[in-house]
Order: C-alpha cells, then sequence, then structure tokens
C-alpha cells in the first residue's frame, strides 16, 4: 500500500480523472473536497509536490495515510456526482482524542487482527458482508488456529443480528466449546461467549436460560474486572430487558441506571452503546406510561445514533419505531406513520425481508394505517 494519498488543488484536473473512470449501474462517482490548513498543529504531514512532480499540471498534494478527516458534508451536484467535503484535523483536537483514548482503552495497542475487518462490517450494519467475510476466515484457517473461537463468536453476534438465531446459537456453542478446552473456566472471554448465547436465548424466548447464561457472564466479568466496568454494563443491560418481559419495570429500571452511570464513566458521549441505553431506558418507560420521559430518552438515542452510525444502520431504524409508539399512543397517526415509514425504507436497505423487525415494522405500518382510514 502506498503511504500517501495523492490529491491536487486543480478541480478540473480531479474532474478528468473522474470522468475517465468506467461508470456501472452499481457505481457512483465521487469527489472528495478537502479543507487542509498547513497552520494547523498536530496534523499529518502534507505537501504541495508540483514542481517534483512528473506531471507538474496535476498540481499534485500528497496526504500521508493516517491523516484524520472530519466529514462535513455530503452533497450531490447537477452532474450526477457526489461530493465529499472535509476538513484535516488535529490529532489533539478535544473530540479527536476522547475517541482514541477510547479506542486505546478498548481496543488496546495491538495490532489489527485478522477479525478486525469483519467485526467494522458488523458494527456499520453491513451483515451479508461480515458473515461471508467470517465464513471464509473459518474455511481458511487451520483447526488450531487461536482466533478460530473468536471468529466462531463473531460470526454468531453477525448472525443474531441478521435474525439467524439457530445459526447464531450454533456458532456461539462450537466459540464456547472451543474456549472450554484452550481456557480456564473463569477466562472473560467465555463470558462475552456467555453474553451472546443468552441474548439469542432471550430472543427465541428462553427466558430463564437466558438469565442463568446473563448471571454466570456477570459472575465472570464481576471478578475479572469488577463493578465499574463496560461489560458489566452490557450484562446488566441484557438482564433489564428479562426482567422488563416478566413485567419487573422497577428491577429493569434499577439495571439501566446502573448501566448509564457507568457507561457515562467510561465512554464517550456520543458512544453507539449510550444510544442504546437512551432507547433501552425510553422502552422502560413506555411500558411504564410515563411517555415524555420515554420520548426524552429516546431522541436523545437518536441524536448520539444519527452523529455515531451510518444513516441506514438498523439501529436508527430501531429508535424510530420505538418513536412512533409514543405518537401512535397520543393519537399523532401522521407523525407515526412518517417515523414507521422511516425506519421500514432503512430496514429494506439492511435486512433480509423476512427479518423479524422487517416484518414487524410491516404491521406496526399497516395498524397505524389502518387508523387513519
Amino acid at each position: 500500500m502506498n503511504s500517501f494519498l495523492s490529491t491536487t488543488t486543480n478541480l478540473q484536473s480531479a474532474l478528468s480523472f473522474l470522468y475517465s473512470s468506467n461508470i456501472s449501474n452499481n457505481l457512483v462517482r465521487v469527489l472528495f473536497e478537502i479543507d487542509a490548513n498547513p497552520q494547523l498543529a498536530g496534523v499529518k504531514p502534507f505537501a504541495n509536490i508540483t514542481s517534483f512532480s512528473y506531471f507538474p499540471g496535476e498540481s499534485e498534494v500528497l496526504l500521508m495515510l493516517g491523516s484524520i478527516l472530519r466529514l462535513v458534508s455530503i452533497d450531490d451536484d447537477e452532474r450526477g456526482i457526489s461530493i465529499v467535503r472535509s476538513t484535516l484535523c488535529s490529532n489533539s483536537d478535544h473530540e479527536v482524542q476522547v475517541l482514541f483514548d477510547y479506542m486505546k482503552k478498548e481496543h488496546g495497542d495491538a495490532e489489527t487482527t485478522t477479525l478486525s475487518f469483519g467485526i467494522l462490517l458488523g458494527q456499520m450494519g453491513k451483515f451479508d458482508e461480515a458473515e461471508k467475510y467470517f465464513d471464509r476466515l473459518l474455511k481458511e484457517m487451520p483447526p488450531d488456529h487461536e482466533d478460530i473461537a473468536a471468529c466462531c463468536h463473531n460470526l454468531g453476534d453477525i448472525l443474531d443480528k441478521k435474525g439467524d438465531y439457530q445459526s447464531s446459537l450454533k456458532a456461539y456453542q462450537k466459540s464456547l466449546e472451543i474456549m472450554f478446552q484452550t481456557r480456564r473456566p473463569d477466562h472473560p472471554d467465555i463470558g462475552t461467549t456467555l453474553n451472546g448465547i443468552a441474548t439469542v436465548q432471550a430472543k427465541t424466548g428462553n427466558y430463564i436460560q437466558a438469565l442463568e447464561s446473563f448471571t454466570k457472564a456477570h459472575e465472570i466479568w464481576k471478578q475479572a474486572f469488577g463493578e465499574d466496568n463496560p461489560k458489566i454494563a452490557l450484562c446488566l443491560s441484557n438482564m433489564a430487558g428479562i426482567y422488563q418481559v416478566y413485567g419487573k419495570y422497577t428491577e429493569a429500571l434499577d439495571c439501566l441506571q446502573k448501566v448509564l452511570s457507568i457507561r457515562q464513566h467510561h465512554l464517550p458521549a456520543d458512544h453507539p452503546d449510550m444510544g442504546d441505553t437512551h432507547n433501552n431506558i425510553g422502552i422502560l418507560y413506555c411500558s411504564l406510561d410515563k411517555l415524555d420521559l420515554a420520548f426524552e430518552h429516546y431522541n436523545t438515542s437518536l441524536k448520539i445514533k444519527q452523529t455515531c452510525l451510518p444513516p441506514n444502520h438498523p439501529d436508527i431504524a430501531m429508535t424510530l419505531s420505538n418513536m412512533s409508539l409514543i405518537y401512535e399512543q397520543k393519537g399523532e397517526f401522521n407523525q407515526a406513520l412518517s417515523y414507521l415509514q422511516n425506519a421500514a425504507k432503512i430496514y429494506h436497505q439492511t435486512l433480509d425481508p423476512t427479518h423479524p423487525y422487517v416484518l414487524q415494522v410491516e404491521r406496526l405500518i399497516q395498524r397505524v394505517s389502518s387508523k387513519l382510514k
């Protein structure tokens, strides 16, 4: 891979390269506009090399890979070109530094592994691509490879998000089987896979088994990390979901308040998990018929998710769907339908037509539409 990104200060030169590229139904032409201030301290080096270039007419500027760009806007112009505008940032920028500190804390300083790309695809909501990637890794890895258990776990996570719960549970159980053979019984990774198994058990209605698995994961993580840790927050959040199923709303809300407190200590304000927490608190307040408090948390969740996730991520659709229920209960059916239609649009872009979320949002659209007649 080259160490520099080649750019130009000459718009016509960039357009000539753009128009010389082949176009198809699945591709669009994209022009990147970068605002780079040479006086800004703490940025990766960049330089105008026009006087050294074999093609001086290109007005070439090289940016070092690793440069940090802040997205400003994405627009389509009259020429059918998507223009992505961004600004070169310093790595000492406050918001960037907060994110770097968190990423280092969560992932450490280790090098990127072969699993990282698949995990990233999943975080972006590209579940089909992530599944194919992990499937390919499992076929290519030797049977004694140290990453097989982790690969199975991540595949289970993706299959869960796709709604293929039977296959997800199978992948998680294979991961757990390998880890019981290669790790001590109280290893934190075993807690992680138990948490994944419990999540699928809860989604398939096996709530007693799910609570048992969540409790085992909680015990392992508590022993390894103590009470004030993001993994404890994850487990408490999942346990809150079980309490809610049994109508124990007070216990569930108590769990989620602890989750919010822990995550506020450890995560950036616009981290996706913060969005999930506010979404789940909103669900509980809705169950308690405290609609204004529910909508407040849903709205906070939506703002966070729209900041940190791709615009067509299913988690955004989930919160939109939840917000529609508030409008429906208040008798504001046009608003409810609008939110549901936006949620459905996202789901149809990212999930299979038979996914439970897709089927659910279609049922809700039919229900609200019938109330408008």
